[in-house]
Order: C-alpha cells, then sequence, then structure tokens
C-alpha cells in the first residue's frame, strides 16, 4: 500500500474532526476519539486478517 495514503488518511481524519468541533455540536471530543479509536481497531483487524468485500458480500 502506498505511504501516503497510510499517512494522508489518519491525518485527514484528525482534520475533519478538529473541524466538526469547531461548530460546538453536541459531540465532544472524548466521544470522537473513542470512536476513531475503535474504527482503527475495526480496521487493522481487517488489515490482519485479510478481510475483503468478497469475502464478506461474496463474489458477486
Amino acid at each position: 500500500m502506498n505511504n501516503k495514503i497510510l499517512v494522508a488518511v489518519p491525518i485527514s481524519l484528525i482534520a475533519v474532526a478538529a473541524f466538526l468541533l469547531s461548530f460546538r455540536l453536541p459531540v465532544n471530543a472524548e466521544s470522537v476519539i473513542g470512536y476513531v479509536s475503535v474504527v482503527a481497531l475495526l480496521f487493522v483487524a481487517a488489515l490482519e486478517y485479510r478481510i475483503t468485500w468478497k469475502r464478506l458480500f461474496g463474489r458477486s
């Protein structure tokens, strides 16, 4: 996988979270960090177990 993508995705997610938090939404920083960490753990698990869309939804 391209190293630029691996660097750009987390940085862009942090930028989007900071942008959304600047609007005073009823979401605090702790919940955003929690959701991002859960999604990151799911992403790492999918990479570790080589889960693909074809394996999840069949070959269609």
